[in-house]
């Protein structure tokens, strides 16, 4: 037998799913338990959901954040990026940054991703170069056009004016 929720994420449209948790906060922590699951039916849709019913830095997500990041290197590649996009929202420490910054750069070196799990894994690498300039050049390294030319035109696109901007960065001393 199904959770309200769990009916809810089969049977329902994006806005009535959103509405749903707006109106029951109390299954927030059940979203999450779902979101970082591995059942096909729930999970992807789950955190879908979270990400889009929360804030930014989501104190509902906090006590989470350990495990999502957790969960993240064995999904499928929509539901590691609707993972990523919870995780990006929050604010994290120097050792889940790393971790991350280590998922997100295996992500984007997989010219197998989709292109969609690629460029949002390349948000990240370029928003923390923005934060840390010293790991400018480790990054450029990775910005090949064999990495870069097979993305779709519009990914190439956005994926490319990241890069230039990576690109433009002197090395400090």
């Amino acid at each position: 037998m199904n959770t309200p929720l769990e009916d809810i994420l089969v049977n329902a449209y994006a806005k009535e799913m959103e509405v749903y948790l707006k109106e029951h906060p109390e299954d927030f922590p059940e979203a999450i338990d779902l979101a970082v699951g591995d059942c096909e039916r729930y999970s992807w849709r789950a955190a879908w959901m979270v990400g889009n019913c929360m804030e930014k830095n989501d104190a509902r997500v906090r006590g989470s954040l350990d495990r999502l990041i957790a969960a993240m290197p064995d999904k499928p590649d929509g539901h590691w990026r609707e993972l990523m996009k919870i995780v990006e929202k929050m604010s994290l420490n120097d050792e889940q940054e790393g971790r991350l910054f280590d998922m997100a750069m295996r992500q984007w070196l997989d010219t197998e991703k989709q292109a969609s799990v690629r460029w949002k894994a390349f948000q990240f690498i370029a928003s923390t170069v923005e934060k840390y300039p010293e790991i400018a050049d480790e990054v450029k390294l990775s910005l090949s056009p064999e990495l870069i030319d097979p993305l779709s035109p519009g990914v190439r696109r956005s994926v490319s004016r990241a890069a230039n901007k990576i690109l433009a960065m002197t090395p400090r001393r």
